[in-house]
């Protein structure tokens, strides 16, 4: 009895607290672990005792009901800010006896308590907290903040608390911000370590700022700032939902993750390679580091700790993306905060039994399954022909191209993955295609993969590519220079995403400028003067001088500004100050004959013969009869040809 009246009071809390964009529920993956517990917000309210969803316990541990919606309460918790962080303020005694550490901010020229308003609750089952100053008025202009990350969703994230839960950069950034009287909103449905999936994250930005603008009034306009994942949901919600945001500040950025997973995909591939041929000889030019970046593109070290051995030498496939590909594409690999989540909520150990723990798996809503409920993949290597340029420029000959290409091998299917081991399988090679004799010219070269032309399809038509053809809003694409660092948000990214703009629509190009600076300079002040330059932009209703491509030093000064500061990354010309002083390397895939707009994943093929004839090979390299035949036997199909549009 009592367990259901619990579930007929939760009904009509619900009921009474939900707002109409809340009630629009879509989306409704299962199974789905609340975490309002962890974020400190309490147990969810229980909406069902049919076994719906997310186990309810009360105080003494007894299970009462279920949560369906991961649903709270809203509620009002103030904070004061230490110059450090935030701390719990006592709204009632605090300004009567203020701690010692609370700061002031100046409001109308005169100092007052730095402390916030905080509210939380749930809308579309995640967690939004917005936040403003309590003494002082809103300038009634609003930043939605968004986090970054990969995730693989059935789980409501943790909230934007503002104590420890902000990380490093929102500690510095968010007080500027609110000296400043802005408002600032968010959700844990907008970051996308806690899932990748742009139509439920601009849903739920979309219902929050709605939710904002019924309690608050309409601002005067909404800048969306995040790094990583968020500089991606900025670009995808400019795409895709136009009017939600009136400009960003896109920090680390990537264009989409969707078309990151075409080179990351090869990275593993090549580190394998490159492993092998260095166990079969100790002497091999591969067992120089800082030479993969010939076939790899991106950055390599002989110097920088190898997170895998422990000693010096690795690349940026490995110190960036080493755990990126077994996240996105195997479907038995499980962050281990799910492990933690099950049994600290007391699940049952068969409830996440049947989850595949991929990204397309968990947009299936879009890409589809099979009879096995795998859904399909668009990963494809066929005809890529890796190390080509360094091919071209001499720095590889024509036997170790041909063994790189015949041993690289692809991902098998989904239904024969097998679960990762990191530890004795860095590169998870148990789940790569491969071939023994793969070396031996007359050998059997290791088999290349085709990618689901649905699931390509599929990909660009849900709108998780990001195709260049719409931007409508200012963007300052701001980016710490980490190259050296084997950092993944590596240099290109930004300008993959202005090559996609003036591919498809030159018109919008003008509407992202690129801001890079060194990586110690103060990333906080850089974004702040972004906004800076961004609220004369909306403001005015015209590009401010200061709305140019630029790049600063350590101390945040500018190097160089204006339409030639990074002349010769698109355009081929001689490289304009920031080119010089930020170099930006490629991937994979450019190496392969790619451009830098990155979002092919299967490339159109023509025949080796006319690969022969029209310069694929420049004029330098000359093959054997021995060697075309083999190459014939790696690209049975030809080869890419990156000049023929899909």
């Amino acid at each position: 009895m009592k367990a259901w009246i619990l579930a007929v009071l939760a009904a009509i809390t619900l009921a009474g607290c939900s707002t109409p964009q809340q009630q629009a529920q879509i989306h409704q993956q299962q199974p789905f672990i609340c975490r309002t517990v962890e974020s400190g917000l309490g147990q969810p309210l229980v909406d069902n005792q049919q076994g719906i969803g997310h186990p309810v316990r009360d105080e003494g541990g007894k299970l009462v009901g279920y949560s369906s919606q991961c649903a709270i309460r809203p509620r009002i918790q103030h904070f004061y800010f230490t110059g450090a962080g935030f701390k719990p303020f006592d709204i009632g005694n605090g300004y009567k006896t203020p701690p010692a550490d609370m700061k002031t901010v100046v409001v109308n020229g005169e100092p007052v308590p730095f402390v916030v308003r905080v509210e939380a609750g749930t809308i579309n089952r995640f967690i939004y907290t917005i936040a403003m100053l309590e003494r002082g008025p809103w300038n009634h202009k609003l930043v939605y903040w968004m986090r970054g990350g990969v995730g693989i969703g059935h789980q409501q994230g943790l909230a934007m608390w503002f104590n420890d839960a902000l990380n490093s950069s929102e500690k510095q950034l968010m007080p500027k911000l609110l000296a400043e009287g802005y408002a600032i909103a968010n959700s844990s449905g907008n970051e996308s370590g806690v899932h990748y999936n742009m139509e439920l994250a601009g849903e739920t930005a979309a219902q929050t700022k709605a939710y904002f603008v019924e309690k608050h009034g309409k601002p005067l306009y909404t800048i969306g700032i995040g790094g990583s994942g968020g500089a991606v949901q900025q670009y995808m919600f400019a795409q895709n939902r136009p009017g939600l945001f009136d400009a960003g500040i896109p920090v680390q950025s990537y264009p989409d993750m969707v078309t990151q997973s075409i080179p990351i995909s090869d990275c593993p591939l090549l580190g394998q390679y490159f492993r092998d041929e260095v166990a079969r000889d100790a002497n091999s030019p591969w067992a120089t580091w800082s030479r993969q970046s010939l076939v790899q593109g991106m950055n390599a070290s002989d110097t920088a700790k190898n997170p895998f051995t422990g000693k010096p030498g690795t690349t940026e496939c490995i110190n960036g993306w080493r755990f990126a590909m077994p996240t996105v594409l195997n479907p038995h690999f499980r962050d281990g905060k799910f492990d933690k989540a099950i049994a600290l909520y007391g699940y049952a150990p068969e409830t996440f039994a049947k989850v595949k723990w991929t990204h397309w798996n968990d947009l299936e809503e879009f890409y589809g399954t099979d009879a096995e409920g795998f859904a399909p993949i668009p990963l494809d290597n066929v005809g890529v022909q890796y190390g080509l340029a360094a091919l071209v420029a001499g720095k590889i000959d024509a036997d170790e191209f041909l063994r790189l290409n015949a041993c690289a091998g692809s991902w098998k299917e989904q239904r024969d993955f097998v679960p990762y081991q990191p530890d004795s399988d860095p590169f998870d090679s148990a789940n790569m295609r491969r071939s023994a004799t793969c070396r031996d010219p007359a050998g059997t070269p290791a088999p290349r993969r085709e990618g689901d032309p649905k699931a390509i399809r599929a990909a660009f038509d849900s709108g998780h590519v990001f195709t260049g053809k719409r931007l409508g809003i200012p963007m300052i694409d701001l980016r710490p220079y980490r190259e050296a660092e084997l950092d993944m948000h590596n240099a290109r990214q930004a300008f993959s995403v202005r090559a996609r703009l003036l591919a498809a629509n030159p018109g919008e190009a003008k509407r992202q400028v690129v801001w890079f600076a060194r990586p110690d300079a103060d990333l906080a002040g850089q974004v702040m003067n972004a906004v800076s330059v961004l609220d004369k932009y909306l403001t005015s209703g015209s590009a401010p001088a200061e709305f140019a491509d630029r790049c600063v030093d350590s101390a945040g000064t500018v190097l160089a500004s204006g339409p030639d500061a990074w002349r010769g990354v698109l355009d081929g010309g001689k490289p304009g100050a920031c080119t010089q002083a930020f170099p930006v390397l490629s991937s994979p895939r450019m190496v392969a004959g790619e451009s830098i707009r990155g979002d092919t994943f299967k490339c159109k093929l023509k025949p080796l013969a006319s690969a022969f004839a029209d310069g694929t090979y420049g004029t330098a390299v000359s093959f054997s009869e021995t060697q075309k035949a083999w190459l014939l036997r790696i690209f049975p199909q030809g080869v890419c040809d990156y000049n023929i549009g899909l």
